[in-house]
Order: structure tokens, then sequence, then C-alpha cells
């Protein structure tokens, strides 16, 4: 180990790496943050803001009853029992301890969001800032950041790769256009995943989802996962991925996932809805894909509407124009050039189950409020957030060998590491991005606290 090594590197300054640097400056340790471009922006960011935790105070005064127990069910049974079970029990057991963090540590004023039961959530376990926003999330970590004389953030620095240099590792950074080598003793990778690098997602998760619109950071363009792997890490699940049903590609917005769990419908060009909303909206993308365009009409009502106002995705593709009000089917049917009479019957339909078990595709009813007018719609359209594949690690979040043995002083946290959501699209829940990028960012900085001691 050279003599002039910092004991903390911290690659990428995203929802991980920016809780990896605070919880290291609480420990006493300085950390240097490398970020390419903080105008790009980070995923965390792009993201709704909600941060899943269970067994918070946030729902304690709320009198929600919740557990890392029942958590490690819901993402278990969400992700078909494909992903490390140690893993995903360490998610959901460190869960509130990144929420109470982010809430004392990084003076962000969370709340828990019960206006939505999201898909796939046994309870209300949602955490986020007021504006359900990632933005603005991102924007209250950064300024504790920036308060925090422990912690260099330096933008404009891409890391291009470690090279092993005794005990030690040397990160290479490119800053304006200079190439410079940091010597560090610990590098905690947690610059996101690939999913802005199309090569990469045509070779592990294929043609067609490469061909979807991306929704998330240039950043994230798997880098530090190919660093990794230059170092003889190993993968996992590279197939994983959140998809988007909700998507307004014109107005360049996005609806949130909140809207089916409220009651919407989606009809294709016929006019007929092609599959149960109750999925998830990762997993509903994967029935919108074969369509034309990828795209469907959402469908809803006033109260529906009202309801989807907290969240800050849906108010502001409402305010760009991408959500339109009618009076009554007939005008909505014409202005998305769907017939008329299928559309009618769908609702009429949909209005016919309320109260009953479940509809005819399989969608639970008991409780459903049927549409009344005015009516909203809008088009939609698939397509990807960011990948949920990436290096192995263990419960302390060290990079593993193909061979599964520790790379020394590596770790890999967020969309740097494989994630929790299986294989493919449908066994992401939300939420899952942002929980495991904070939690892995804490364990990841405990862990090189506790070498440094």
């Amino acid at each position: 180990m050279t003599d002039d090594a910092l004991p903390l590197v911290i690659v990428g300054g995203g929802a991980a790496g920016m809780i990896a640097a605070i919880n290291a400056s609480i420990s006493g340790q300085p950390a240097i943050i490398l970020e390419k471009n903080v105008r790009v922006g980070c995923n965390a960011e792009f993201s709704g803001g909600l941060i899943q935790g269970s067994g918070t105070r946030f729902q304690e005064q709320a009198g929600v009853t919740d557990s890392p127990e029942q958590h490690f069910a819901d993402l278990q049974r969400q992700n078909r029992g494909e992903s490390d079970p140690a893993i995903v029990e360490l998610v959901a057991r460190r869960s509130a301890d990144a929420v109470h963090l982010l809430a004392d540590e990084a003076g962000l004023a969370l709340h828990l969001d019960q206006s939505v039961l999201y898909s796939g959530h046994s309870t209300y376990r949602m955490h986020s800032m007021a504006s359900e926003t990632g933005q603005e999330l991102v924007q209250g970590i950064r300024a504790r950041i920036r308060n925090d004389e422990n912690i260099d953030f330096v933008d404009n620095a891409e890391v291009t790769d470690i090279v092993p240099n005794g005990s030690s590792l040397d990160v290479l950074v490119s800053m304006s256009g200079q190439q410079e080598v940091i010597p560090a003793r610990n590098v905690i990778l947690a610059s996101n995943g690939f999913g802005a690098n199309r090569e990469m997602v045509r070779k592990y998760i294929g043609e067609a989802i490469a061909a979807l619109p991306y929704w998330g950071s240039e950043n994230s363009d798997g880098r530090g996962i190919l660093i990794g792997m230059g170092l003889g890490a190993g993968t996992a699940y590279m197939t994983a991925y959140e998809g988007h049903s909700h998507l307004n590609p014109k107005y360049g917005t996005r609806m949130g996932g909140a809207l089916p769990a409220l009651g919407s419908i989606l009809v294709d060009a016929s006019g007929r809805r092609f599959a149960s909303e109750a999925t998830t909206n990762s997993g509903f993308s994967k029935f919108m894909i074969p369509l034309p365009g990828s795209q469907a009409v959402e469908i809803y009502d006033e109260r529906i509407h009202r309801a989807a106002m907290t969240n800050g995705a849906y108010e502001e593709a409402s305010e760009m124009g991408a959500v339109k009000q009618f009076e009554d089917l007939e005008t909505l049917a014409a202005a998305f050039d769907l017939p008329v009479d299928a559309v009618a019957d769908e609702v009429r339909k949909y209005n016919a189950a309320a109260g009953s078990e479940r509809d005819e595709l399989d969608r639970a009813a008991r409780g459903r409020i049927p549409f009344a007018p005015p009516y909203y719609a809008a088009s939609v359209s698939a397509g990807v957030i960011h990948t949920q594949g990436g290096l192995t690690v263990d419960t302390s979040c060290r990079v593993l060998t193909t061979n599964a043995e520790v790379i020394p002083g590596l770790y890999a946290t967020g969309g740097v590491a494989a994630g929790i959501s299986g294989t493919g699209v449908d066994t992401y829940l939300p939420g899952n991005g942002l929980t495991h990028a904070f939690t892995t960012g804490l364990v990841a900085s405990e862990h090189v606290a506790s070498v440094l001691v």
C-alpha cells in the first residue's frame, strides 16, 4: 500500500455513493466522491423518490404494522426466490436504518406515503419527500454533503479503471482531459448499472429491450460493472431491469406507477384491455412491449386523477399536458383514435365488476369504485428505467470473484451490485432500486469503517 493512499474513494455520487459518504463521515472517516457529471443527473434524481423501509418510526407513528420479515417475504414473493436470499434479507433488515439515517443525519423531511398501496407490497412502507420526486430527495442529500468537511465531492471526474497496487487500489480518473491516479485503501463502486449502455443492454437483456426508450441517467453506462469484471468479479441477474409502463415520450414525462393501484385501466389500439393492471408498473411493461410502438392508452376518472396528484411525477405529467380531460367517452375515444364502442364496453364491464371478487382479467375488484365523468386519459409507452444485475457481493457488500473470493478493498453498491429483483422485468418490486442503493451504500461504508479502525 502506498503511503498516500486515501482511506475511502467512492465512485459515483448517486444514492448509494452519497449515503456511503455521509455514514463514513459520521464514523469519523474522510471520503472522496468521484462523480462523472452532476449535470447529467443520477438515477435517484430520475426516480419517484420512494424508499422502502420496514419497521420505521414513521410507520409506527402512522399505526402501520410491518417488519423486516414481512418485507423480506414480499421481496421474495415478487422475485420468485431468484435473488440471493442473504442480500434480500440484508436489504429488508437494514432498510429502516437507511431511512432513519437519511432523516436524522441528512436532515430529510421524510414521510410515510399512505396515498397508494403499491402492487406487491403487503403494507405501506414507501417513504418520500413532500413532492415525491427524486429531485427533491437528491437535492436534500447533496445539501448535507456540501456542508460536511469530511466529504470531498468532485464533479467531472470520470473513473476509467481500477488497478491493484500492492495492498491498495489505484483509481484512474479522467479530469479536465488529464488522467490522474488516486491511490485508495478502499473503493466503493456506486456508479449505477448499464441502462445507458445500449451494447450491454443488447448483450444481457435483449435486442427488443435495447430498442425501448431509456428513462434513466446517461451516466449509468456500466463502467463500474465492467471495471469489476476486469478485476475478476463475478456477476449475477444481468437480465434484470426495471421497466416502466406509464411513460409519455412526447412530453418528456412519466405518470408514476400509482394509477393502476388507484384503479386505472389500459387499452390497446382496439380499445380493449389486454392484461390485468394488478401487476407492478415494471411487470406490466412486458405486456405493452408487443403492442405497436409499445404504446397504450390509460383511462381513469377525476377521483383517481385527484388522488394521483400527490405524486410529483404525475403532477408534472399533468402540468405538461400529457393528461387529458374529457366529459364523455365518445370524445375520449376520438382523441386517441380508439373505437368508441370498445372503450365504452370496457368501462361498462369495469364498473359492473365493482364489488365482485375479481374481474374478467383476474384483477381484484372488491372495493372498486365505478368510473364517473369527467374522464381522464393519456397515451403511455413502455420503457427501461434502470438495470438490476451487477457484481456479486457478500453481506458486507465486498465484491466477490467468480470463485466467490473477496477482492480486497473493493465494494459494490446500488446498480453496480447484483440486485434483489430476480431476473427479467416482472420480478421488480416498486422501490427496489432506491432501497437497495441506500442500504448497500450504508452497509459498505460500515464495513469500510470497521477495517479502518
